[in-house]
């Protein structure tokens, strides 16, 4: 399982939902298809196996569009919970816990 540091890896602040929001940098639309294009179809979500872990460490916040564009976009497929067994979260407070399972709880809204 692959694992990954995202404040390291990708950006420290989690906010852009696309190219329009904020700067236009850093988007959840870029994050999603940089890590997570595998799980992008209904077969990668049969086997609740892990694929990933974020490791959240250097990270100082995720908003919750960015939550949504890059991991409820995901509930077309599956649960939250199987979510969360497949793309494990570490080191992450629990304010972003809480962003995260709200936005898994309330779906993918575009």
């Amino acid at each position: 399982m692959e694992k990954i540091d995202v404040g390291e890896e990708f950006y420290y602040r989690l906010a852009n939902r696309n190219n329009l929001q904020g700067n236009g940098k850093h988007t959840a639309e870029s994050f999603r298809k940089k890590y997570l294009q595998a799980l992008d179809n209904e077969e990668a979500w049969e086997e609740e196996l892990s694929y990933i872990t974020f490791d959240f460490k250097n990270v100082k916040r995720i908003g919750p569009s960015f939550a949504n564009e890059a991991f409820a976009y995901f509930m077309k497929y599956t649960d939250p919970e199987t979510f969360l067994k497949k793309v494990v979260f570490i080191n992450i407070d629990e304010v972003d816990k809480k962003i995260i399972r709200k936005e898994l709880d309330s779906g993918y809204k575009r």
